[in-house]
């Protein structure tokens, strides 16, 4: 039962509400049989106090209602002073059926169309609307619209990094509740406006169409291929048809020695298009053979669900509304990074990312710097948990595996130093740029509270597994110094030549600025739709995919949040009595005794520091 209205917000003189006699659903808002007000008016523009009922209700029937989409209506019905958008004496107006129309195709968009509700308003016995039913239904279609367009831009979920994992680091891009109603109020087509609201991306479009054709069952035409021996070219199988039906390959009219075609025979038509599948699909290795995995990839059981291409939709919602005329894109599931330049990929590469314990981060930054022949500055992770312990046993991991450590300027023996008192974090520890160098010959700075950029390495063996997951967060380009060429020749114009040489011969931590940023997008789309409306699928490496389902589906208390490592002082783990035995007054200003003898007869720390480097250039 809806409660009884508020009273009404001054209107202007002319056209006014005017009393009345009272409709039986007015009577029963009221909870009595005397008589409340119905609209009457000269023509169809009517006032209703929207501003007061929202206010009169909040903790009713509003109060799961956002604060700023409550405070934006009460601004703007009150600076009309009551004139309705929706609703006129008659009833609901021609806007508001388009309104209606769009909130009800919500599905169609990856939105629930049930999470709107949409006042059923009816006319009395004689006619007539009484003044709740039009004030409800005018409110409430204000908030369903404002509540379309917050779930549009990624609303639904409103903080990743919060509720779903701190590595998820993106916001949804909302647009602000006055901005919307008032752009409501002059659009031409409400409705229409309202799905503007929707990601413009080519790629959220793709996707969307894919989902439509999944629910309306026409996702093509499916073909059942049984289970069998392995294929490869040269043999023949009652398969084969059935395989070139899938990929859409027929078989030539006549044999090469003019027998008629055969089409259970696998030729080198058919073997170019298996091995282009098999590398579009992720499938290794991509040979020519026909194995269990193309079955189960031709067969649809790729892993492409509703759910897969809505929580891919939803990522889509939180990324920057322009992604750059040239950006640099990484996507985390497939392993890639790309360059777009125009909309069209110029550069596509192998890449190595964090492993599911040091994932790397998902958020878009600008490209500021790159540089060649690039010192490794070894991060503050690396400094506590792989470093620390050796020190600490009075080993010097730093001197056997090449790394300088100083502070403001001044190299450290890192035998001086008292680790148990002393902050590591508060030291530079760096490798020099060369051959062993742990970040190769070029890296690329777009500074972020991450830490995290895309570098070269020295060790290219990893680039060949198909899942390469196993970085401490940063993301190893195969083919960096191509990657540099396409950069600096779009930013400076520079060619291949002069990129080239200071790749190879540069003077050691060469700093390019760029003269304009880059912007730079990680993502983690497991899905991706090619413009033949073929679908690839990436693994849930992160989980990330399931969480958004997830949240999705309302089920937040099954969440497995994750949260991004921080270093603090708990893992450093000081102990303000340890070693005081061996030091004295003439300790200098950083808890160094030049008297210090744990360089002396205690057992060396090794803790696997010849593995060391292996796993650091396996895992930056």
């Amino acid at each position: 039962m809806r409660p009884q209205a508020a009273p009404a917000e001054t209107a202007p003189d002319s056209p006014a509400a005017e009393p009345a006699q009272s409709s039986s659903s007015d009577a029963s808002v009221s909870g009595n049989s005397a008589a409340t007000p119905h609209v009457a008016a000269v023509d169809h523009l009517i006032y209703l106090p929207v501003g007061a009922y929202l206010d009169a209700n909040k903790r009713k029937l509003f109060s799961k209602v956002d604060n700023g989409d409550r405070e934006a209506l009460q601004q703007f019905y009150g600076s009309r002073m009551g004139a309705t958008l929706w609703v006129d004496k008659n009833g609901y107006t021609q806007d508001a059926q388009n309104l209606i129309a769009a909130l009800k195709d919500a599905d169609n968009w990856g939105l629930r169309s049930q999470d709107y509700k949409i006042p059923d308003l009816k006319p009395s016995a004689n006619g007539e609307y009484g003044l709740n039913d039009l004030t409800d239904a005018e409110t409430q279609l204000s908030l369903d619209a404002l509540t379309y367009a917050r779930d549009a831009r990624g609303g639904r979920i409103i903080n990743p990094p919060e509720q779903l994992s701190g590595y998820l680091d993106r916001k949804p891009q909302l647009v602000e509740p006055h901005t919307v109603i008032e752009a409501l109020a002059s659009a031409p087509d409400k409705g229409a406006y309202l799905k503007s609201l929707q990601p413009q991306n080519k790629q959220f479009e793709l996707l969307r169409q894919k989902l439509l054709a999944l629910r309306s069952g026409a996702n093509g035409e499916t073909v059942n291929i049984p289970n069998g021996p392995n294929l490869a070219p040269g043999k023949s199988s009652p398969q084969i048809a059935l395989i070139r039906k899938a990929l859409k390959v027929p078989a030539p009219s006549v044999q090469a020695d003019g027998r008629p075609a055969d089409e259970t025979y696998y030729d080198d038509d058919l073997a170019r298009a298996v091995e282009a599948y098999k590398a579009k699909k992720g499938i290794e290795p991509v040979t020519p053979t026909i194995t269990a995995a193309v079955r189960r990839s031709l067969n649809g059981d790729d892993g492409i669900s509703e759910w897969k291409l809505l929580a891919n939709m939803e990522e889509w919602r939180w990324m920057p509304e322009d992604l750059g005329k040239f950006y640099v894109a990484v996507n985390i599931p497939d392993f890639k990074v790309r360059v777009v330049k125009n909309g069209e990929v110029v550069f596509d590469e192998r890449i190595v990312t964090g492993s599911v314990n040091r994932q790397t981060p998902i958020f878009s930054d600008l490209m500021r710097t790159v540089v060649f022949q690039p010192r490794w500055n070894v991060p503050d992770s690396i400094k506590i948990k792989e470093l620390l312990p050796g020190l600490r046993a009075g080993g010097d991991p730093l001197r056997r595996q090449g790394l300088v450590m100083e502070r403001n300027g001044r190299r450290i023996n890192a035998w001086n130093v008292n680790w148990y008192q002393t902050d590591i974090r508060n030291f530079n520890v760096y490798q020099p740029p060369g051959g062993g160098n742990a970040l190769g010959v070029v890296k690329f700075l777009f500074p972020n509270s991450h830490a995290v950029y895309l570098h070269d390495t020295p060790s290219k063996g990893l680039f060949n597994e198909s899942v390469r997951a196993f970085s401490h967060g940063c993301m190893r380009v195969r083919n960096p110094v191509q990657l540099a060429e396409l950069i600096l020749a779009h930013d400076k114009g520079w060619d291949k030549a002069t990129v080239d040489n200071l790749a190879a011969k540069g003077p050691e931590e060469n700093e390019i600025s760029l003269d304009h940023p880059i912007p730079v997008h990680i993502t983690y789309f497991t899905a991706h739709v090619g413009d033949d409306g073929e679908v690839e699928s990436f693994g849930d490496i992160y989980g990330h995919e399931k969480r958004i389902t997830l949240a999705l589906q309302g089920k937040w208390n099954q969440i497995d949040k994750t949260k991004e490592p921080k270093i603090t002082p708990d893992d450093i783990g000081f102990d303000e009595d340890a070693d005081s035995r061996h030091r004295g007054d003439d300790d200098d200003w950083f808890g160094v005794s030049d008297n210090d003898d744990r360089r002396h007869g205690r057992k060396r720390y090794d803790g696997g520091l010849n593995h060391f480097f292996q796993k650091v250039l396996g895992g930056l």
